[in-house]
């Protein structure tokens, strides 16, 4: 070997290990940089040369940088996220409704239908007293403005669930099309032979973002890109540098439909139906677990207007004329029960079972123990236990969900742990390959300057 030779290995040596240097300047610069993923310059021998039938090595060079990823582990991640996006949605709403059926000793609506009941049981001590009928029609009102406030709470957060479907399918929109972006930059990187990993750990990290909204499948391809589909279905979402388009249909204002474009495909869309990530449980609040509140309040307050009519229709009022319907026969929800418009005096109130009888209370007495009846759930439950039983459901619901998001937290965390340990950077390794390149820099640089000196020991023995 050469003295131009032993320059020429000095000289690679800079190369590679200023190069070297430089990659691990750049984890120490994106320490605490999300989704960055460490890198590692690759070093390898240089192809060997032949000399007098010898073969001698040519140095060292750097085949590639590469970044340290666990495939599985973002799949893992994006699953993860998938189930924190579903539970954490549904979490906040169901607390923002618990209050409304939050019961206290006097207020609510358990207590508002006790009192309109112990009204009756009051009436039946007077039947014929003003004060207690005008008791029996206050408790009445009071008990329809409970109902109205506990329906408009859970029809007011559907109509939210419905109208929030706008932002969070633009956001998704954008994420869809700026993980497309990053997969046309990686394969036209990876054309040129260059290096894609930062682009990769921003795409990456776009996808756990995109997968806490929505379900997905993810494919990765031998060219860098990643391909998504939606769990649901199966449409595409990405495919390479193409991007698909969720979309809402808009004909029903009051229930939006989802609809998707998928990448590469033409109008129209396709209805999907995402049951994952924090639409698809804006979609099941919407559809079916607060409409399954409802509907059970709305059992409720029928169930109870249809009795107590139906008792009240068989009495007699204090003109002796037949009763008619205390609460307005044509409300077939909470939201529309109330106090029947022609119950418009005290005197309407029949608590006698006979005509001739103004001060008979047996109707009054009747009226009162249907508190005690079983008449909800198939003649299972009265209408305080119903009630108590909804209150029951709603905290259990919220409390199941409390649970769930804590759990789904700490799996999160756990997998963004694992991944620290593969992928994170460790300023302690970075700093101990820092001191090694520099000391392997410093090593080439005196194989050069040694090569010098001998190269002008040669010349001044030459001359």
């Amino acid at each position: 070997m050469g003295i131009n030779a032993t320059m020429e290995i000095g000289k690679n040596g800079l190369n590679v290990f200023r190069s070297a240097t430089a990659v691990v300047s750049q984890n120490i610069a994106n320490v605490s940089t999300p989704g960055y993923s460490r890198q590692k310059a690759i070093i390898e021998t240089s192809p060997v040369s032949m000399l007098a039938g010898f073969t001698l090595g040519t140095g060292a060079m750097i085949t590639s940088v590469d970044r340290f990823y666990d495939g599985l582990l973002q799949q893992q991640m994006a699953s993860s996220e998938t189930t924190l996006g579903y539970d954490s949605t549904k979490s906040t709403v169901l607390q923002q409704i618990e209050p409304a059926f939050n019961e206290i000793s006097t207020a609510g609506t358990g207590a508002a239908i006790s009192n309109f009941f112990v009204a009756w049981q009051d009436l039946t001590n007077n039947p014929g007293g003003t004060a207690e009928r005008q008791s029996v029609l206050s408790n009445a009102q009071i008990l329809a403005d409970e109902f109205h406030s506990t329906s408009k709470t859970l029809s007011d957060t559907v109509s939210l669930q419905n109208s929030s479907l706008v932002p969070v399918i633009d956001s998704i929109n954008a994420t869809i099309k700026d993980i497309a972006k990053l997969n046309a930059q990686v394969s036209s990187t990876d054309l040129v032979a260059g290096n894609a990993n930062e682009v990769k750990d921003k795409r990456d990290l776009l996808v756990r973002q995109l997968a806490k909204q929505i379900g997905i499948t993810s494919t990765e391809n031998s060219d860098g890109t990643t391909d998504i589909k939606l769990a649901d279905g199966g449409g595409a979402l990405v495919t390479g540098g193409a991007f698909g388009t969720l979309s809402l249909n808009k004909t029903n204002p009051n229930s939006f439909v989802v609809q998707l474009t998928p990448a590469g495909g033409a109008p129209p869309p396709v209805t999907v139906t995402p049951t994952t990530g924090s639409l698809g449980a804006t979609l099941a609040l919407r559809d079916s677990i607060l409409p399954g509140y409802q509907a059970q309040l709305d059992s409720l307050a029928t169930t109870l207007a249809a009795e107590v009519n139906k008792q009240h229709m068989a009495g007699f009022d204090l003109n002796g004329n037949l009763g008619i319907a205390l609460f307005d026969p044509a409300a077939t929800t909470a939201a529309t029960f109330g106090i029947n418009p022609a119950m418009n005096s005290t005197t309407l109130i029949a608590a006698s079972s006979n005509t001739s009888a103004a001060g008979d209370n047996i109707n009054a007495v009747t009226i009162a123990g249907l508190q005690s009846q079983r008449l909800m759930s198939g003649n299972t439950l009265t209408f305080n236990g119903f009630w108590n039983g909804l209150v029951s459901q709603v905290g259990l619901n919220v409390s199941s969900s409390k649970t769930n998001v804590t759990q789904d937290e700490a799996f999160s965390n756990q997998l963004h742990i694992l991944r620290d340990t593969n992928s994170g950077v460790s300023l302690d390794q970075e700093l101990s390959d820092l001191m090694m390149y520099q000391r392997s820099y410093q090593a080439c640089a005196q194989v050069i300057t040694t090569a010098t000196s001998m190269m002008d020991t040669v010349l001044g023995i030459i001359r």
